[in-house]
């Protein structure tokens, strides 16, 4: 019995360390922002986090998912919490929302996440999915 108690604990401890599955594009974008870098971001983004305007961001903690969802389009709401560096030399901590939307190939083609949008948290909700 108490080596089930064990297990079932380490796996809970595990599952709890790993990586969000946001987490990898969200570092891509921010890394291609920071540098300027328009020919990685059309990849996998419509939009950019400009650092000469917003500042740089380096490192992140998601700190909630929603996710939505009309007809075949889905939209992930992802809040984070990241240190800021300013274009004036500033460190500034920052609550984002970043949008993700599935790209829905065609037949066949892997379905991915394309950053759509980046906004503070205290601006509101983004409208829902056309």
């Amino acid at each position: 019995m108490n080596r089930v108690l064990v297990v079932g604990a380490l796996a809970a401890t595990l599952a709890a360390c790993s990586p969000r599955a946001e987490e990898p594009i969200l570092s891509e974008f921010f890394n291609a922002s920071r540098l300027r870098d328009r020919t990685a971001l059309q990849k996998f983004a419509t939009t950019s986090f400009d650092p000469s305007a917003r500042g740089i961001i380096t490192g992140f903690t998601i700190t909630g998912v929603v996710t939505r969802q009309a007809g075949r389009r889905v939209r992930k709401e992802v809040s984070i919490s990241a240190p800021v560096k300013l274009p004036s030399g500033e460190m500034v901590q920052t609550n984002l929302v970043v949008t993700l939307e599935q790209d829905v190939p065609g037949s066949g083609a892997a379905v991915r996440w394309i950053v759509t949008a980046v906004r503070d948290a205290a601006a509101g909700p983004s409208p829902p999915p056309p």
